[in-house]
């Protein structure tokens, strides 16, 4: 016999592939494995789980292993305690890593679907058939003890720190620079602005991203930003106290204020120029728009690139 395929043997065994599947990798007759096998004192795979610590757990059997990557225990449940031997092997031959480790290795360059694509024929195949599914009452949230299960999940993770409020926040502005979030919301007085602009032959970009936040209106010819304030969902200080406490926003006027003075900052501090107009300014006076395009008028800048 070649000793380089009775290594392969040996090695192939190791790993926990059974004569057959050797036999049928190396063209080696299965009798032929068995006593190379037998010559090395090696245990036969059927014999393999008697060195095993196979723990029965109510009705299920497992043979805890520790993760490659974290070294932290994991337990793989089977109905048959042979199952249980047989999938401890094949997770020690793939090393195979616990659920967690195996979602980090798998994000980004790591995942197996990195930078491809369905094919079309793929698409309309899955949309053919998920129709009809889960629609309704089948929809698991639609029914209250799955409802309860997510707000229990949830609160858990509020409750154990795994959640917290930064984090989850600097995670939202994260997904709003990359522009998987909107959190425009647009009044009717933001699109008669866009129309009166519109009509004095000015191009202007509603809802216009810097970094994390969402303005209102950008005009790139004069890199001018408009701020459109509702009087009462921004607390016009001439009409209401610091101390207003906005139901509907249920946060004080000096909260609200605070909040909007730190977004205009960070916005300025991008190089962009910047007015605000509010409501009563808009409404007694429409020229208001007028003389501030006119301001900007003599100072053509353009936006930074960027932004």
């Amino acid at each position: 016999m070649n000793i380089e395929i009775e290594e392969k043997i040996i090695s192939e065994y190791k790993k926990g592939n059974g004569s057959i599947i050797i036999s049928k990798m190396t063209g080696v007759p299965k009798h032929t494995i068995l006593a190379i096998l037998h010559k090395h004192n090696l245990v036969r795979q059927r014999d393999r789980c008697k060195s095993l610590d196979i723990v029965k757990e109510g009705e299920n059997f497992y043979v805890a292993r520790l993760c490659p990557m974290c070294n932290e225990e994991i337990r793989s449940y089977s109905k048959q305690s042979t199952i249980a031997c047989r999938n401890h092997f094949n997770k020690l031959r793939d090393n195979s890593n616990c659920k967690k480790c195996m979602g980090e290795c798998n994000l980004g360059e790591g995942n197996p679907f990195y930078g491809k694509t369905h094919k079309e024929s793929t698409i309309r195949q899955i949309s053919e058939s998920r129709k009809n599914k889960y629609t309704g009452y089948d929809n698991h949230m639609k029914q209250e003890k799955y409802r309860q299960m997510s707000r229990d999940i949830a609160r858990s993770n509020w409750d154990n720190n795994i959640w917290d409020r930064d984090t989850m926040s600097e995670l939202m502005k994260q997904n709003q620079r990359k522009g998987k979030l909107n959190s425009g919301i647009t009044s009717k007085k933001e699109k008669e602005i866009i129309e009166l602009l519109t009509e004095m032959g000015i191009d202007a970009i509603h809802s216009y991203r810097v970094d994390s936040k969402i303005c209102d209106i950008f005009i790139p010819s004069l890199n001018l930003i408009i701020e459109y304030f509702g009087d009462y969902w921004h607390c016009n200080p001439i009409k209401y106290s610091k101390d207003y406490f906005n139901a509907k926003k249920n946060k004080y006027a000096w909260e609200l204020w605070d909040y909007d003075k730190k977004k205009l900052d960070l916005v300025k501090s991008y190089g962009y120029n910047l007015e605000v107009i509010w409501e009563n300014e808009l409404k007694s006076n429409n020229d208001k728009l007028i003389l501030i395009i006119n301001k900007y008028a003599t100072n053509n800048n353009s936006a930074p690139e960027w932004s």
